[in-house]
C-alpha cells in the first residue's frame, strides 16, 4: 500500500529499494511493476516481493549517460541503479530515459544529464516581489531566466539584471534588442544571453502598422 501510494504521488513505476528508505544509502533491491501488476494481497512487504540487489544490474558511479545506456541495451533491462564502490545508491536511469534521449536528440541538458529548465518574468524591477520570484524560482531548480520586455535596452531591465545576478548565479537571457548599441547595454550589465528581434510576435503590430522592427532570431 505504501508503494502504491508513493507511485501515485511521483508517477513511477520502478523503486529502489535502500537500507533506510533514503538517497544515498546503501542499495538492497528494486521493485517494479513486474513485481506487483498481479498482487492480490497488498499486505505483503517489499523485501519479499522485490528483486535483491544480487540480481539488478547496476552502474558504477560516476557514469557518463552513453556508458550508462550501453549496458541498458545490452542488458535489455528496464532500470539501471548507478551505485558508488559502497553499494551506495546515486542514481537511477531508465530504458524510458534512453528512449526519451533517442527522440529528442537535441534536447539542453546540465552537465547531470537533467534537462535545463526555464523561466520567464517581467522584466520591471517595479518592486522586490520580481527579484523575490527570481530567487525562488533559482531555489527550485531554474537554469535559465529570460527578461520578457519589448525594449530591451530600458534602464529598468538593466537594473534588474544587475539586482539579478548580485543575488544569485542563474543564467539571464535578456531582450529584446534590434541594434548593436542595445545588445551592448545588456551584456554590460550581466545579460549571459540575449533576445533578438522586435516586432515579429503573432499579435504584434510594430513592423506593420509602424514599419519598424526587426526579424526574430
Amino acid at each position: 500500500r505504501d508503494l502504491d501510494i508513493l507511485r501515485n504521488a511521483k508517477k513511477i513505476s520502478g523503486v529502489p529499494v535502500t537500507i533506510d528508505g533514503k538517497m544515498g544509502s546503501k542499495l538492497v533491491g528494486l521493485i517494479s511493476n513486474r513485481d506487483t501488476d498481479f498482487l492480490a494481497d497488498k499486505s505483503r512487504t517489499i523485501a519479499e516481493l522485490m528483486t535483491p540487489i544480487d540480481k539488478l544490474v547496476t552502474g558504477l558511479y560516476p557514469l557518463s549517460i552513453e556508458e550508462a545506456n550501453k549496458i541498458l541495451k545490452e542488458s535489455k533491462k528496464g532500470y539501471l541503479p548507478l551505485i558508488d564502490i559502497d553499494g551506495n545508491l546515486k542514481a537511477l536511469t531508465t530504458r524510458t530515459d534512453l528512449k526519451k534521449q533517442q527522440a529528442f536528440p537535441n534536447s539542453s541538458k546540465d552537465s547531470n544529464g537533467k534537462l535545463l529548465v526555464g523561466a520567464a518574468v517581467r522584466a520591471g524591477f517595479r518592486d522586490e516581489m520580481d527579484l523575490d520570484r527570481v530567487i525562488r524560482l533559482y531555489e527550485a531548480g531554474c537554469n535559465i531566466i529570460v527578461l520578457d520586455a519589448q525594449n530591451g535596452d530600458c534602464d529598468k531591465q538593466i537594473r534588474f539584471i544587475r539586482a539579478i545576478k548580485e543575488a544569485c548565479p542563474v543564467d539571464v537571457i535578456a531582450g529584446n534588442v534590434v541594434t548593436v548599441s542595445q545588445a551592448k547595454l545588456l551584456l554590460e550589465a550581466g545579460a549571459d544571453g540575449l533576445r533578438v528581434g522586435m516586432g515579429a510576435g503573432s499579435i504584434a503590430t510594430s513592423q506593420l502598422v509602424k514599419a519598424v522592427g526587426r526579424a526574430q532570431l
